[in-house]
C-alpha cells in the first residue's frame, strides 16, 4: 500500500519532550521554539533562555539505581567541591538545581558504561575518580545525564553545560596555567562535544567557537614521548603509572583531533587540524595492555609484546591507504607489519583524515564547476583533469582502507547492545564511510541550501544545480549521450542501502553523532533526487530501486524502498500537488526521532518536518 501523509504524521513523540511547554507542533525540547527551527543549528542570540524548573531524582526501584556499579563513585567532599565549582554565577546565568550525590554517582557510572567507548582517554585501572578536577567531573555528569533519559535531564544537562563552560573559562582567566593541564583540555573537549550534539542551538554556536580555543590550548601542550625504561623510580608500579600518564596524554590529543574531524565529516566545515600537523604523532596505544589492573601483569605484557613504540600516524596512513593494497598481494613485509595490528580507533582516525580530504576536494570542485554544464563536461581543461585526479586518489585510498577494514573485521559480527571502544569505532567507521561517499558524489552545500540554509532565494538555485549534477553525473565523467549516468544511479543506490542498514540495526544506530547524520544526510540526498530529477531520470531510479528491493530483504529496506518508489512514480495529472518528495522528509523525521538520546536528532527531525510542509 502506498504511504500517505496520515501514516507519516507523527514525528517527534510527545514523551521525548522535556518540559511543560505546550505548543501546537512537534516540540524542539532543547530549545525555546522559534522561527529558527526551520534552519539547522540557526539561533537567535536574543531568544529566551531555557530555565530549570524541576530537580532530578531517581527512584530506588529504577533500573539505573538497581544496576548501578559503584566502581566510579565519588565521595561527599568531592561532590561538595563540584558544587562549589558550579556555584559561581555569571550575570544572566539561569538557576541550576543540582541532584543528590547518589544521583550524581549514577550519572558518573553511566559515563563509563555508555560514553567511555567513544572517549577511551583515561586509563581506568590507575584511575582514582575523586582525584579528577571539578570541571572534568562536571562534564562527565553532563554527558551521562543525557544518556540516562530521566525526565528533565536534557534541560538540566544544557544548563549545567553552560554553567560549567562559563566557570571553567573564568578559572582560566584567573590562572592561565590551567590551559597546560591535560585534565582541563579533556574537560573542554567533552564540553565542546556536548555543546555540538545536545541539540541546544545556543550551545552549538558556543561550542563551535570554543573549538578554536580547545585546539589552540592543545597545540601548546607539551607531548613528551615517555618510554617505560625512562620512568622515574625503579618499581614496576612507578613504570606502570608513568606509562598510564603518557598514554593519557597521547589518547587525549587523538580525542581532540577526532572532535575537530567531526566538523568536516558531519557538518561540512573544514577542520582546524591538518594531516601534516598530526603525521608525526604516535598512534593510540594498543588496547591489549589497556585492561591491565596490576602493574606486574602490565610489565609481562610489555615484555611479551616488545618495547617498540607505536607507529607514527603519517607512516600508518600511507601504509593503510596504499593504493596497491586492493590489487596486489605482494606488499612489502614492512607495510604488512605496520598495518596488521592497528586498533579500530586508529583505523577510524585514518578514515577521518580521508573524510577531511574528501570535504576539501568537494568544496574546491563545487567552486570550480558551479552550475556550469559546459565546465562539468569539459574534460580537456587542466583544472577539470586535476580535480578528477585528486578525487580518484581519494577514492583509491578509501578502497585500500576498505579492503583492510573488510579483511580485519569480516568475521567479527557485532552483537546488538554490545559496547566497547573497539566496537564503537567499528560501527562509526561503517557510517563514516557512507558519509564520505556522499561528499565525493554530490555537493553537500547545495543539499543544505535546498533545505533552506541559504535563504528562500537559494532553494531554487541549489535544486537547479543538483538537477544538473544528477542528470549528467557530478563529475561529468560520462558523455552526454549516456543516460542516466551510472554515477548518479550508484550514489542513489548506496544512499538507500546505507539508510536501510542503519535503521534496521540498533547496533549501527548507537555510534552517535555519526548515526544521526548518516540517517539525516542520506535521507536528504534521496529527497533531492526525487525533488530535482527530471521524469526520465526518475524512471531509471525507480527501475534501479526495484532491483534493490528484490535483491535485499528486511523491514528497513522494504519500508524505505516503498516510500521512494511511491515518490518516484508518475503522479495522477489531476492531483493538486504532484510532488511527493516530502514523504521522504517525513520518513526521515520519524527515523531521527527514534535516535533521540542526543537532542541534535530531534532538532533535525523538526527541521525536516517543517521543510516537508513548505
Amino acid at each position: 500500500m502506498a504511504p500517505n501523509d496520515d501514516q507519516l504524521a507523527t514525528l517527534v513523540p510527545a514523551e521525548i519532550s522535556d518540559g511543560p511547554e505546550s505548543i501546537p507542533r512537534a516540540s524542539s525540547p532543547p530549545n525555546v521554539p522559534s522561527r529558527e527551527d526551520g534552519v539547522a543549528f540557526a539561533w537567535n542570540p536574543s531568544s529566551k533562555s531555557l530555565c530549570q524548573t524541576h530537580s532530578i531524582s531517581i527512584d530506588e526501584s529504577h533500573p539505573l539505581m538497581i544496576l548501578h556499579n559503584p566502581r566510579f563513585d565519588i565521595l561527599e567532599p568531592t561532590w561538595t567541591r563540584i558544587q562549589e565549582f558550579l556555584k559561581l554565577e555569571t550575570p544572566g546565568s539561569e538557576n541550576l538545581i543540582l541532584p543528590s550525590l547518589e544521583v550524581a554517582n549514577v550519572f558518573l557510572g553511566l559515563f563509563f558504561e555508555v560514553f567511555y567507548e567513544q572517549s577511551p582517554v583515561l586509563h581506568l585501572p590507575t584511575l582514582t575518580v575523586d582525584c579528577l578536577p571539578s570541571p572534568l567531573l562536571s562534564a562527565m555528569i553532563i554527558i551521562s545525564a543525557t544518556y540516562s533519559r530521566i525526565r528533565h535531564t536534557r534541560r538540566f544537562s544544557i544548563l549545567m553545560l553552560d554553567r560549567a563552560r562559563q566557570n571553567l573559562q573564568a578559572l582560566i582567566e584567573v590562572d592561565k596555567s590551567l590551559t597546560r593541564h591535560p585534565e582541563t583540555i579533556y574537560a573542554s573537549s567533552l564540553l565542546v562535544y556536548t555543546g555540538l550534539w545536545c541539540g541546544n542551538k545556543g550551545a552549538f554556536e558556543t561550542a563551535e567557537a570554543f573549538r578554536g580555543s580547545l585546539v589552540t590550548y592543545f597545540r601548546r601542550l607539551f607531548q613528551p614521548k615517555t618510554k617505560v625504561a625512562d620512568a622515574a623510580g625503579s618499581r614496576v608500579e612507578d613504570h606502570w603509572r608513568a606509562w598510564a600518564t603518557s598514554e593519557f596524554k597521547r589518547r587525549l590529543r587523538w580525542y581532540v583531533y577526532m572532535i575537530d574531524s567531526q566538523f568536516p565529516a558531519i557538518l561540512n566545515i573544514r577542520s582546524m587540524m591538518s594531516l601534516a600537523e598530526v603525521a608525526r604523532w604516535d598512534c593510540p596505544g594498543d588496547d591489549v595492555s589497556e585492561p591491565s589492573r596490576i602493574g606486574a601483569i602490565w610489565e609481562a605484557q610489555v615484555k611479551s609484546l616488545g618495547s617498540s613504540s607505536a607507529p607514527e600516524f603519517g607512516i600508518l596512513c600511507k601504509a593503510l591507504a596504499d593504493k596497491r593494497r586492493p590489487h596486489s598481494t605482494n606488499l612489502t613485509r614492512s607495510v604488512s607489519t605496520i598495518t596488521d595490528n592497528i586498533s579500530p580507533w586508529t583505523q577510524f582516525l585514518v578514515l577521518s583524515s580521508l573524510a577531511s580530504q574528501a570535504l576539501d576536494w568537494s568544496h574546491d570542485w563545487s567552486v570550480q564547476v558551479g552550475s556550469d554544464l559546459a565546465m562539468l563536461q569539459d574534460k580537456g581543461r587542466d583544472c577539470h583533469r586535476e580535480g578528477l585526479r585528486i578525487r580518484d586518489n581519494i577514492i583509491a585510498s578509501l578502497e585500500s582502507w576498505e579492503f583492510y577494514y573488510g579483511t580485519k573485521h569480516s568475521d567479527n559480527v557485532i552483537p546488538d547492545g554490545t559496547q566497547s571502544p573497539v566496537l564503537y569505532f567499528q560501527k562509526a567507521s561503517h557510517i563514516l564511510r557512507g558519509l564520505v561517499n556522499i561528499q565525493l558524489h554530490t555537493c553537500v552545500v547545495d543539499l543544505q541550501d535546498a533545505l533552506g540554509k541559504g535563504g528562500a532565494s537559494a532553494v531554487d538555485e541549489s535544486l537547479s544545480r543538483l538537477r544538473i549534477y544528477f542528470t549528467n553525473g557530478y563529475t561529468g565523467c560520462v558523455g552526454s549521450h549516456r543516460e542516466p549516468p551510472y554515477e548518479s544511479l550508484d550514489t542513489f543506490a548506496k544512499s538507500v542501502m546505507e539508510t536501510a542498514s542503519i535503521m534496521s540495526s540498533p547496533t549501527l544506530q548507537s555510534p552517535t553523532p555519526y548515526s544521526i547524520f548518516g540517517v539525516f544526510l542520506n535521507h536528504v540526498l534521496q529527497w533531492a533526487f526525487l525533488k530535482s530529477s527530471p521524469e526520465t531520470l526518475k524512471s531509471h531510479l525507480r527501475n534501479h530501486l526495484q532491483v534493490i528491493a528484490s535483491s535485499y530483504h528486511g523491514q528497513g529496506v522494504s519500508e524505505l524502498t516503498g516510500i521512494l518508489d511511491f515518490g518516484l512514480s508518475t503522479a495522477d495529472p489531476t492531483e493538486i500537488n504532484r510532488d511527493r518528495s516530502h514523504l521522504v522528509l517525513m520518513q526521515a523525521a520519524q527515523n531521527l526521532a527514534l535516535l533521540g538520546t542526543w537532542g541534535a536528532s530531534l532538532n533535525l527531525a523538526l527541521l525536516l518536518q517543517l521543510r516537508a510542509k513548505t
